[in-house]
């Protein structure tokens, strides 16, 4: 069962430093379709398409609905493999989940799909995602991940690996350098800090605000990850439920505080293009999110992009627990089409798709030695920030049917109504707990 993952702090260090154990990197040469640096990868030897087999379906969704290097991928892999991948990328990730369980009851799954790692609670509980244990074994690329990345993507038992690890990353906080300049803002540590910090920066004469709290759509994982640096626990060290704590409600208190004197207009509905609009434009001085966001950022003005760790209960990062995630790729058991599609999202693990992902505006921390090594990335200050946050404790949403519904139907109509009065706060806490343990 996947609980915190201390060891993880070690491996993630490859995306900075080299492996003496691993091999190097080769250099990287330029596809002319994309403009992207590719390199060559150990395991893509060109192999005879799956009999009969011409073409899969594969549902994916975008941060960044303008990058194309997933289509560039398809038409590299259909050239080597003779396969065709037909794309599904037009469905928001808000409502990629019960848009995927919708074709599974009507029987159009796709053949293989993207997924978080909130996701598989009910899959796994429903077989509808293929086992791949005997796949992966099989497949020459095994040895190039690293080896922490296959604890998020295994089943409640802690050994049947349910989907192929395809994107890694750590929240973290985001902040305005010029704001906290001019309102000569300490960078908070803590969480009461935060607070503080937040009331200081807000100045609505000027249109600023502390902190976009993001209630909308997926705000789940960055209140989590606030209240997980809190010392709130998914589990315990048996594996049962423990989220309903007296560290997670304090935490909660702190974080609903903000709302609504030191937060934007509009935050109990925003969602990743508001948060990441109000930061560009100055309306926001703080936002919680991960890696996905930093290329977007990097591109608008990345001298006024600050980076920091989550603010703690302790403000010491080798006392707290920060969250993680990974977004993975599956099989779905009732395709016809299994080799082939295993083909294509063993294809997103190698060499040449990784680099070319982790450089993406959609791209994250590599989930492979090969690239995790490569040092174009040890001066990229937001790999940085993950991998300090990696560095200690790690934790993430566990792979139990409760996740699926405290995330995808609980938490928001609980949260929102905590920050309009509808609820108390600790009713936040009690319900996701709740869910968690009855996954209902």
């Amino acid at each position: 069962m996947l609980r915190r993952m201390a060891t993880i702090a070690t491996v993630v260090a490859l995306v900075v430093a080299g492996c003496s154990s691993a091999s190097t990197t080769p250099s990287p040469t330029t596809n002319a379709a994309s403009g992207a640096p590719q390199t060559a990868a150990p395991t893509a030897t060109p192999t005879a398409a799956p009999a009969k087999v011409t073409s899969i379906n594969y549902w994916y969704w975008q941060d960044d609905v303008t990058d194309t290097t997933i289509q560039t991928l398809a038409n590299q892999f259909e050239q080597l493999y003779g396969i065709h991948v037909n794309i599904q990328s037009s469905i928001a990730q808000p409502n990629f989940y019960q848009s995927l369980v919708n074709a599974i009851a009507a029987g159009n799954a796709p053949d293989a799909t993207h997924l978080n790692t909130n996701m598989f609670g009910q899959l796994i509980q429903a077989k509808v995602l293929e086992p791949l244990n005997t796949q992966i074994d099989a497949w020459s690329g095994k040895a190039d991940v690293i080896p922490s990345m296959w604890s998020f993507v295994k089943g409640p038992d802690g050994q049947t690996i349910y989907a192929m690890p395809n994107k890694f990353l750590m929240f973290y906080m985001y902040y305005r350098i010029d704001l906290f300049q001019k309102y000569g803002v300490t960078v908070p540590k803590t969480q009461e800090e935060f607070v503080a910090a937040a009331k200081a920066l807000t100045h609505p004469s000027d249109k600023v605000y502390g902190f976009d709290i993001r209630g909308g759509a997926n705000g789940q994982d960055q209140w989590a990850a606030f209240l997980v640096a809190g010392g709130a626990q998914f589990l315990d060290s048996t594996g049962k439920v423990a989220f309903s704590s007296a560290a997670a409600k304090t935490s909660n208190n702190l974080y609903i505080s903000t709302y609504p004197d030191y937060t934007n207009p509009g935050a109990i509905n925003d969602g990743y293009a508001q948060i990441t609009s109000n930061f560009e434009a100055g309306t926001a001085a703080m936002i919680i999110n991960h890696l996905g966001l930093a290329k977007t950022l990097d591109k608008w003005d990345s001298a006024k992009t600050g980076v920091a760790l989550i603010p703690s209960a302790t403000g010491d990062p080798t006392k707290t627990t920060y969250m993680g995630t990974m977004n993975a790729n599956a099989v779905l058991a009732a395709s016809t089409k299994k080799e082939a599609a295993f083909k294509w999202i063993s294809f997103l693990a190698e060499t040449q798709a990784q680099l070319a992902i982790t450089k993406s505006t959609n791209g994250y921390l590599p989930v492979v030695t090969s690239v995790a090594n490569d040092p174009q990335f040890a001066s990229n200050k937001y790999m940085q920030i993950s991998i300090q946050a990696a560095a200690n404790s790690v934790t993430a949403w566990p792979p139990i049917p409760g996740t699926t519904v405290a995330t995808q139907k609980t938490w928001q109509p609980l949260f929102q109504g905590a920050l309009t009065g509808k609820n108390s706060a600790d009713a936040v806490i009690d319900g996701v707990g709740n869910t968690l343990s009855t996954g209902k």
